[in-house]
């Protein structure tokens, strides 16, 4: 223990050395804001390209039409009708052609003349104008066999589309930051959620990852390598009943991957922390999920959530006016590894004290 209290500083200071000469320099925040590997409304930035089998695609083309932005598709959406229009016209215009039914009707003798030699197959189809109203109208009253199948796709799809979860979630708030501050003794990672809608969500849980690249130690790169931040997996804090907002946190001990990060070093390092919300609509029973994400620049170090929800008249009032403020707690400048350490010889000093104190009573 004589030398427990030289050797533990100085191996603080030769880590902290070693792990500050492996981060990456820093960037402009224009720059790194570009960098986003999660956009702050949840949309992900990855674009695949050089894509040599599309085909794959087509197997599953109600996925894809869903998937098709709004111009895109809402010109498949028409053109499905147009086409279909034009084709049955078309193929009126030619049968009343081939018959003779567009030629000006001649003078006849007899009514019974009329009826067998000169009946039209189409009554007041007599050019291509007449055709395709003809068409127009039969498909939107009769309908064809045919034509069932590509309205019910598209129907379905433009259903589809309008209730996509991604478009649920926007009444899904996340704050604008991370804090990191004390909480029961433990150094906490929290960041706040809430769920906007008075239909709440049922079985909603929470889920993040930590998104930084590296260098193994045998020189192979990893580029924007996923890492779990546990939010309570095993004691269930991960699933919550979402009425009120609510704030998260991930316990900074051995097991984290901040572990190691004091104030400093979070403002040098690039990584980003993904946050993932899902859980099913309780007025319509459709699974949702919203993302968010946070960068380096958007973790506050010594902070808290200002209180947004207080007891008037007898129920629950929440002000989400202050559902994104923060304010300032004091919190030592080290990392939580570096915390443990100084609290272990801290304890060292303190066991040593009381020994030598009761040595010297008796």
């Amino acid at each position: 223990q004589k030398y427990l209290g030289i050797l533990l500083p100085v191996t603080m200071v030769l880590a902290r050395i070693i792990s500050e000469s492996n981060q990456t320099p820093t960037i402009t925040p224009e720059t790194r804001e570009q960098l986003r590997y999660v956009a702050k409304d949840g949309k992900c930035r990855v674009n695949l390209c050089h894509i040599s089998e599309r085909g794959r695609f087509l197997s599953d083309i109600f996925t894809s039409f869903v998937d098709l932005q709004y111009r895109w598709f809402l010109f498949v959406f028409m053109m499905c009708y147009i086409v279909t229009w034009f084709f049955f016209a078309v193929l009126y215009f030619l049968n009343a052609f081939f018959r003779g039914d567009l030629e000006k009707e001649k003078p006849l003798t007899t009514p019974e003349e009329n009826l067998i030699d000169h009946a039209p197959c189409y009554l007041g189809v007599d050019d291509f104008i007449s055709a395709l109203l003809f068409s127009v109208e039969t498909q939107r009253t009769i309908g064809y066999v045919s034509m069932v199948s590509p309205n019910a796709l598209m129907v379905g799809c433009m259903f589809v589309k309008i209730s996509r979860p991604k478009k649920q979630a926007e009444t899904l708030l996340f704050s604008r930051t991370c804090v990191i501050a004390n909480r029961d003794d433990q150094l906490c990672l929290m960041f706040r959620l809430g769920d906007l809608r008075e239909s709440h969500m049922v079985d909603a849980k929470v889920r993040a990852k930590l998104i930084k690249s590296r260098q193994t130690a045998e020189g192979e790169f990893l580029p924007l390598e996923q890492t779990e931040i546990n939010l309570g997996y095993e004691t269930g804090s991960d699933r919550l009943f979402l009425v009120e907002p609510q704030v998260i946190r991930h316990n900074i001990d051995c097991d984290s991957p901040l572990w190691e990060l004091d104030p400093e070093q979070l403002r040098r390092q690039q990584f980003e922390i993904i946050v993932i919300l899902e859980g099913i609509v309780e007025a319509t029973g459709m699974m949702r999920q919203a993302k968010t994400s946070y960068i380096e620049t958007e973790i506050e170090w010594g902070a808290r959530f200002e209180p947004c929800m207080t007891l008037e008249k007898g129920s629950f009032r929440v002000d989400l006016r202050w559902f994104h403020t923060t304010y300032k707690v004091p919190l030592p400048n080290c990392s939580a590894s570096q915390a443990h350490q100084l609290m272990a010889l801290t304890d060292c000093k303190v066991q040593n004290h009381r020994t030598k104190k009761t040595r010297g009573e008796t």
